[in-house]
């Protein structure tokens, strides 16, 4: 086990934590009982690893002492060689050498050829064990969406039709009109399905490099999590709803459609409603709003629309802004229109992780045990649904 995982999935789980806070500070709302539940699943888990990190500390510290080396210096005694006598011929040939300068015994050397036959095989050499993995890809639709762990499909209802209020005449006028009544305008509802899709990988790895490579173990399992995660952000942005996820770009509502322009991003955020503005983002691929910027600089025009942070975190109107890879970015050749999403994510988008959202991994040793090779496997099961349209608006980006 890899204390950098574990601190990584602490981050993870504290982050977690942070949000759901923040969000119902914002909507000055308590957690909701789902949201409790696992906000206490989450502080568990903290806790199951702080216990685990200080475990594996204790016998860091302990296997130290074990190995520290000893006050004497062991020096074996070399064996007795008799009186030696050279032959003539020996004797004739060294002294001749010397006279003549004329070694032809090569000095030790180490080389790069693999078939040398000095003293390179003799240089011991080791391998860093620690193993260094590649970067995710940007991913923000499991901080942007309401998530919330299902035991089962749920049905969540949402408003689809507002009531509307209309003009009343007096209630009595004279005796030929008689009484005067409200008119008659309820509201309507809809549900949406909430349901999950399987999505994993599984990796067969040798006994032998299991066995040798100690942490290569911890290093498969934490990548079998990365390979679900850049799986599942795809879905959440592109998904059609079909046997997987309901994607933003599908469910969101189309608010225009231009050039990429600081005119344009004003346009899209007037298209959202104020009772929206308390949490709203932007959501959009990185390359988008370094084009929105180089843009804005080719015109002469340098208001500070956008801030950006160290950590390469942005601001833009004010709103923060979240990346995700799997936003498309505009291109003339081949035709790819761009996109930018504005608005309240949790508000109208739930994502559901049947039985939690933790990615499970299961090590199967006996499947290939006659290939002498174990396989872990690693899952989540997870759905995306729309639940307020209006809630998040897009920008499709032309130019």
């Amino acid at each position: 086990m890899d204390s950098k995982i574990l601190n990584t999935r602490k981050s993870e789980l504290l982050a977690s934590q942070e949000l759901m806070l923040n969000q119902a500070t914002e909507a000055k709302v308590k957690l909701t009982d789902a949201q409790e539940a696992q906000f206490t699943a989450a502080t568990a888990e903290i806790t199951s690893i702080d216990q685990t990190i200080a475990r594996m500390k204790a016998i860091t510290a302990g296997k130290l002492e074990v190995g520290a080396p000893t006050t004497e210096v062991f020096v074996p005694k070399a064996e007795k060689v008799g009186k030696q006598v050279l032959s003539a011929e020996y004797c004739a040939a060294f002294w001749n050498a010397l006279k003549t300068r004329n070694f032809t015994n090569a000095a030790l050397a180490e080389s790069t050829a693999t078939s040398a036959n000095d003293g390179s095989y003799l240089v011991p050499t080791q391998t860093d064990p620690t193993i260094p993995a590649l970067a995710v890809i940007e991913a923000s639709a499991r901080k942007l969406s309401l998530v919330i762990p299902t035991e089962m499909d749920i049905k969540l209802p949402y408003q689809s039709a507002k009531s509307v209020a209309t003009a009343k005449a007096e209630t009595y006028t004279n005796s030929s009109t008689g009484f005067n009544a409200f008119g008659t305008s309820v509201p309507t509802f809809g549900t949406v399905t909430l349901s999950a899709f399987m999505a994993g990988n599984s990796i067969q790895v040798s006994w032998e490099l299991l066995q040798d490579v100690g942490a290569l173990a911890a290093f498969v399992t934490a990548d079998l999590q990365r390979a679900v995660f850049n799986y599942e952000e795809n879905y959440f942005i592109n998904g059609n709803g079909s046997g997987q996820p309901m994607g933003y770009l599908n469910g969101a509502t189309a608010a225009n459609s231009a050039s990429l322009s600081i005119n344009a991003v004003l346009d899209l955020t007037g298209d959202l409603k104020q009772a929206y503005y308390a949490g709203a983002k932007f959501l959009m691929h990185r390359q988008t709003l370094i084009a929105l910027v180089k843009a804005q600089i080719a015109t002469s025009q340098f208001q500070t629309f956008v801030t950006w942070d160290a950590d390469g975190s942005a601001r833009l109107l004010g709103y923060p802004v979240q990346f995700s890879s799997d936003m498309p970015v505009y291109s003339a050749s081949p035709s790819v229109s761009g996109a930018i999403c504005f608005g309240d994510f949790s508000q109208g988008w739930v994502i559901g992780d049947r039985g939690g959202s933790a990615i499970r991994v299961k090590v199967l040793d006996q499947v290939a045990a006659l290939q002498g090779a174990t396989i872990l496997q690693g899952y989540r099961r997870t759905d995306q649904r729309c639940r307020i349209q209006e809630a998040v608006q897009i920008m499709t980006v032309t130019g």
